[in-house]
């Protein structure tokens, strides 16, 4: 099979399948797309070296994702919104030194860096431009992205999407019906009821800029930003959707990518893509030594050094560059990792196919405030348990796939059983206080640099994340918007032995799983107090392991009923390292219980809000949640019923 001749979408499908024609297909793909997002890194990198390992990175990256299907779309849009996905991880670590500093300063304005996280960033909500590129076809998204920001030859395009040149010019424009469609749609699903009445003037201003429309409906934008950034969308997107779209899905450099990019194919087609052409022999950069993850430290010579500009007209360098331009030491290099990814790549146990928003769609609503700087606490420690020694922690144990954007668990457990008969005990009995408190977050104060104290006087204070952050609400809680939560600098509870977390929670939507309280792993977390949307049903959960799948080989501890959006309830969870035992509470009453035998130590932060799968943020809360507490042991049921009564 001659996979030049095969659209992205079906290389990508070889890729998934695996076997030997698999290769090809990989280096089919890499040939289309890899020299842009080589160019793409080079403009976010010190030097040469530091570029062809960013972009070695974030190509392996987005591939895997594409092939996994947590990532759909336009690959070349996909590949180089992972440049700045694997930069923010970068930045987290010890290779900032190797970044572009503009674009090292940009994440951390953005909030795109998370102190004591090794989660992609990304947990923010995208631009409605970028919700609307998500919500139309891949074919579409491939389409849009080659036409309008590539600029590239209706041929080329054709190519790409498996179709001729003729039908790319109806394709185009049915895209961009498509677009605007969903960006309508978009716009209207987040709408507060006084935008509602004006939703139709919105939209006729953003299309035509009448001056009878504008007396109407200025009044209402000028106290609404939303519906003043949508007029301005909606105009663009009639007039300069292809700059939009750049800037929404790269929001970093965007605008500059789609003008170097029309510059580059102002000559027509470039042909050196095209089927039956041969990658241009350029001098290969030496591959990093065997082992090396990114660059340490400073990096000598200029910003974008290694870069052919954003064209894309660069063969690959590097640990990519055509085997007769670099002889065959650097064949094997190249043939070797090519191979390596196509195992990473096939060896997928499922596929959740989402619609993507390339996980870097920019806010932009509202600049968030830079979180404060906690010195690192200690976990509580829970007593030793008589009945079970301590095993060694599997903090570091293989991932098995990665996140689960979808927020449904890919397993279910199969240890759990009810509660037993009456919810519990028959006569509930007094409710003595709850001692040895580690932390307790009852959100009554939030500072102005978005920080809540902690009234335990364990002086673990919790730092607000998001694009915008969590709203204090008049009664004392914090409300979320599925985008945004409350962090501990490190962690609050030992996993490896008994605990018991426990808040007051109202869901404001039933139809998504949302995560209430977790604490973070290397990969998962390593409990997450939840409602679960495929069973609607609160839930305990304790992975026996920290892989990739939060939801794999977990064991819950499930309630009885069924909860209902905007009604509050209050959940305690609680594991019992004695007797093997997860429990749940809802309002004090036991609702469930199940199995729980493995556990493994965590050291990530204490969160409200969301939960880690994948090492991604996942399941994120839209309601609100008060009263938070966790206790370093298993609490009685009477300490459950008096953490109820207090909340």
């Amino acid at each position: 099979m001659d996979c030049a001749y095969l659209s992205d979408a079906e290389l990508v499908r070889l890729i998934w399948e695996g076997g030997e024609i698999s290769r090809a297909a990989l280096h089919e793909l890499e040939r289309r797309h890899f020299p842009a997002v080589r160019a793409y890194a080079a403009f976010g990198a010190v030097s040469p070296r530091a570029a062809d390992e960013l972009a070695y990175q974030a190509w392996q990256q987005a591939l895997q994702q594409q092939a996994e299907g947590s990532v759909s779309g336009a690959v070349r849009a996909g590949a180089l919104s992972a440049v700045l996905q694997t930069a923010s991880a970068w930045a987290r670590a010890s290779g900032r030194a190797a970044l572009n500093p503009q674009l090292a300063a940009w994440m951390e304005a953005n909030s795109l860096v998370v102190p004591g996280s090794t989660a992609p960033a990304g947990f923010h909500r995208p631009s409605l431009v970028a919700r609307a590129v998500a919500g139309i076809p891949c074919r579409s998204q491939t389409v849009l992205w080659h036409q309008l920001v590539e600029r590239d030859d209706n041929a080329l395009t054709g190519w790409l999407i498996g179709a001729s040149p003729g039908e790319v010019v109806v394709a185009t424009g049915r895209a961009q019906e498509e677009l605007y469609n969903s960006y309508v749609q978009v716009l209207l699903n987040g709408m507060q009821d006084e935008c509602r009445l004006y939703h139709r003037l919105v939209l006729a201003y953003g299309d035509t800029r009448s001056a009878n429309v504008a007396a109407e409906v200025a009044p209402h934008l000028e106290r609404c930003a939303r519906c003043s950034r949508a007029v301005g969308d909606l105009g663009r997107l009639r007039h300069d959707p292809g700059t939009l779209l750049a800037q929404a899905l790269l929001p970093w450099g965007g605008s500059e990518y789609a003008a170097q990019s029309a510059n580059a194919n102002q000559g027509g087609v470039r042909e050196e893509l095209m089927p039956g052409a041969g990658m241009a022999p350029t001098a290969a950069i030496p591959a990093l030594p065997a082992g090396s993850q990114m660059p340490q430290g400073p990096m000598s010579g200029s910003l974008g050094a290694g870069g052919q500009g954003f064209g894309g007209r660069a063969a690959g360098k590097g640990r990519h560059a055509a085997p007769d331009a670099a002889g065959t030491g650097a064949a094997s290099r190249t043939a070797k990792r090519r191979t390596d990814l196509v195992v990473r790549c096939t060896a997928v146990a499922g596929v959740c196919a989402v619609g993507a928003a390339f996980a870097f769609g920019f806010v932009g609503d509202s600049d968030p405030g830079k979180p404060k700087a906690k010195d690192p606490v200690s976990p509580v420690k829970a007593s030793p348990s008589p009945s079970k020694s301590a095993g060694p922690s599997r903090a570091t144990a293989t991932a098995k796939s990665t996140s689960n954007p979808t927020g449904k668990p890919l397993s279910k457990p199969t240890r759990t059983r009810p509660a037993p008969p009456g919810g519990g005990s028959d006569d509930r009995p007094s409710s003595p206080a709850v001692r040895n408190v580690a932390v307790e977050w009852l959100f009554d104060k939030v500072s102005s640099d978005g920080v809540t104290p902690d009234s335990s006087a364990n002086n673990n204070a919790g730092t607000l994340f998001g694009a915008s952050r969590p709203r204090p609400t008049p009664g004392g809680a914090l409300a979320f918007d599925g985008e945004q939560f409350v962090a501990s600098n490190g962690p609050l509870i030992d996993t490896t032995g008994s605990f018991t977390v426990s808040a007051q929670v109202r869901l404001d939507r039933t139809d998504v799983s949302q995560t209430i309280l977790s604490q973070d792993g290397s990969d998962s977390s390593a409990f997450m107090l939840q409602y679960d949307a495929d069973e609607s049903r609160f839930e305990m959960s304790m992975p026996e392991e920290d892989t990739g799948d939060a939801g794999s080989d977990a064991d819950e501890a499930v309630s009885a009923l069924e909860p209902q959006a905007g009604r509050s309830v209050h959940l305690t969870g609680v594991y019992d390292d004695a007797d093997d035992e997860l429990r749940l509470y809802v309002n004090g009453r036991l609702a469930g219980t199940a199995d729980h035998e493995d556990d493994f130590a965590s050291g990530g932060n204490f969160v409200v809000g969301r939960g880690l799968s994948g090492n991604a943020f996942f399941q994120g809360l839209d309601g609100a949640v008060d009263d938070v507490r966790a206790v370093g042991r298993a609490v009685s049921s009477a300490e459950a019923a008096s953490l109820a009564r207090e909340s």
